[in-house]
């Protein structure tokens, strides 16, 4: 009596899962061959057909581990990014030949808010990722041009 029940327990599981079979059909014509999932059209010839099942879509553990991995390894590229130097904007400290002669006193500041409000607005841009809006795009853009001088 136990053989049948978990023969029925087994039979019942199959016939679950044969109801997202999907049959996939194998023609082959003058063109070559094609893949699809309804019977082969009139001109060409049935070489193979098979059932096929999908793939089960992630469990939310799953999608719950990936998005903690995706944010360790985001931490982890932002350390070695700081380690190396490269997380922040470069900085030339040199002239171009074309404009020492006209160089004016007071420029650095100008120059180095101008860098600081970019460097922000990228900082922000990054921290928000793609929840940013209109609003904090504006008022970020807005602070870029003051400090640069183009408001």
């Amino acid at each position: 009596m136990r053989r049948i029940a978990i023969a029925t327990c087994i039979a019942a599981t199959f016939q679950l899962g044969a109801a997202d079979a999907q049959t996939l059909y194998k023609c082959a014509s003058r063109t070559g061959n094609s893949y699809q999932q309804s019977p082969c059209a009139a001109a060409s010839r049935l070489v193979e057909s098979m059932v096929t099942m999908p793939e089960p879509g992630p469990s939310a553990a799953q999608l719950a581990e990936r998005a903690r991995k995706a944010e360790e390894d985001r931490a982890e590229s932002a350390y070695l990014s700081h380690l190396a130097g490269t997380d922040q904007i470069a900085m030339s400290y040199r002239t171009p030949r074309y404009a020492r002669s006209t160089a004016r006193v007071g420029r650095g500041s100008r120059n180095d808010d101008c860098r600081l409000a970019r460097a922000t607005r990228k900082a922000t841009l990054q921290a928000v990722g793609l929840n940013r809006t209109y609003d904090l795009l504006r008022r970020l853009d807005d602070e870029v041009s003051k400090a640069c001088g183009r408001g």
